[in-house]
């Protein structure tokens, strides 16, 4: 059986990535290594690890082949409304209905994607 164990996440500037995952997102910085620029984040799933690179994603958002760290919420309005107050751009003006619930689109200071979901029982 295989399980996902971690999720990798390549940016260009280290300490902005950590203070937009950690202070706009909730995340919480757990350990740095390799004189900082690699950082272990902790949530209610899989650690997250955000490495330094050289240069930041170009990513098309949607339309391209690529991996989209998702964020569940019960509440996808109360939630986008708090992080859009702590300065988190949305890529749409409001949820957008898709198969499963509602998705809102961001990116991180390094121009990854991520989604903030809202999945329906139906």
């Amino acid at each position: 059986m295989t399980s996902v164990c971690v999720i990798g996440i390549y940016v260009d500037d280290i300490d902005k990535a950590v203070e937009f995952y950690c202070e706009k997102l909730g995340f919480k910085e757990a350990q740095r290594y390799d004189d900082g620029c690699i950082v272990r984040l902790e949530n209610d799933g899989p650690p997250v690890i955000l490495e330094r690179v050289e240069k930041p994603n170009k990513t098309q958002y949607p339309g391209k082949s690529q991996i989209v760290l998702g964020i569940e919420t019960d509440n996808i309005e109360k939630a986008a409304k708090e992080m859009s107050s702590k300065g988190v751009e949305f890529l749409q003006e409001s949820p957008q209905a898709f198969v499963a619930g509602f998705v809102m689109a961001m990116k991180d200071p390094s121009g990854n994607v991520l989604e903030l979901l809202q999945f329906t029982n139906e």
